[in-house]
C-alpha cells in the first residue's frame, strides 16, 4: 500500500521482510531526487578532476595520490550526504516513523534503510577508486587491471563501513546530528596510527592502500577490522531503532 504522500505503507502488524522491504523502497526514493543526482555528479567531478591534475603533474605515483586523496575526502564525505540523504535530515528513527507509524516495526524499517544506505555507499566507492585510478593512470603506473581490482573493492569495503558508522551516528543527538561525530573522529584520529586509529574507517584505508595503517595491523586484519565495524554498527543502529 501506498499513503497519499507517496509514502510506502504497511498493515499494523506488518512481518519482519515486509518492514525492511518498505524502509529499503523508502530510502530508495529519497536517493532518486536532484539533490540526490547533484551529489553523485559533484562526487564524480572531484575525483575526476583530481586524478587528472595529478597526472598532469607526473604520472609517476599519480594513482597512488589521487586514490589517497579520493579516501581522504571524497568517499567520507559522499557517504556522509548519502546518510543525510536517506534519513532527509533527521535521526535514524525519526526516518523510519513515516512508514512505521503505518504498522511496521521501526526497527525494520531502519534496517531497511541502512541496507540500502550502505549498498549505495558500496556502489559508490566502488565507482569513485576506479575513476581515480582511470583518471590519474599514465605511462609509469602499475598494470590498469590490478589497479582496477585492488582499489575498487577497497573502495566498496570502506565506503559500507563509513555508511555503517553515519547510521549509528544518526541515532543519536537532536535531528540525527550524531552522524558528525565519527565524521570528525574519523578526520582527527582516523589518521593516525594508534589503538585510536584502529576503530576509524581512514586508518584502514591506508593500511590497505600500502600506507602505514593501526599498529600491528596487517592488511587482511584491516580488512575483517572494517568487515566487523559493518556488522556491530549495523546491529547497533537497529537496537537503537527500537520501538
Amino acid at each position: 500500500m501506498t499513503a497519499a504522500s507517496g509514502i510506502p505503507t504497511a498493515s499494523v502488524g506488518a512481518s519482519f521482510a515486509t518492514g525492511v522491504r518498505l524502509g529499503f523502497r523508502t530510502a530508495a526514493s529519497r536517493l532518486t531526487t536532484r539533490s540526490s543526482i547533484l551529489l553523485i555528479g559533484l562526487s564524480v567531478a572531484l575525483v575526476l578532476s583530481g586524478g587528472i591534475i595529478e597526472r598532469r603533474i607526473t604520472s609517476l605515483g599519480s594513482v597512488d595520490r589521487s586514490l589517497i586523496s579520493t579516501f581522504r575526502l571524497v568517499i567520507p564525505l559522499y557517504c556522509f550526504a548519502l546518510t543525510s540523504a536517506v534519513c532527509q535530515g533527521l535521526g535514524l528513527r525519526e526516518a523510519a516513523w513515516s512508514v512505521a507509524r503505518f504498522g511496521a516495526a521501526r526497527r525494520d524499517v531502519a534496517l531497511g534503510i541502512v541496507l540500502l544506505l550502505v549498498a549505495s555507499a558500496v556502489v559508490g566507492g566502488f565507482l569513485l577508486a576506479s575513476l581515480a585510478v582511470l583518471s590519474a593512470f599514465g605511462p609509469a603506473s602499475r598494470p590498469l587491471a590490478s589497479e582496477l581490482f585492488t582499489s575498487a573493492w577497497i573502495g566498496a569495503l570502506v565506503s559500507a563501513a563509513y555508511a555503517a558508522w553515519f547510521a549509528w551516528g544518526s541515532t543519536f543527538l537532536n535531528r540525527g546530528r550524531g552522524r558528525w561525530i565519527p565524521l570528525i573522529g574519523d578526520a582527527l584520529f582516523g589518521a593516525g596510527t594508534g589503538t585510536l586509529a584502529a576503530f576509524f574507517p581512514r586508518s584502514h584505508a591506508r593500511n590497505l592502500l600500502g600506507e602505514m595503517g593501526p599498529t600491528h595491523f596487517t592488511q587482511p586484519q584491516s580488512c575483517v577490522a572494517l568487515l566487523v565495524m559493518l556488522l556491530l554498527l549495523v546491529s547497533f543502529s537497529m537496537l537503537r531503532s527500537r520501538d
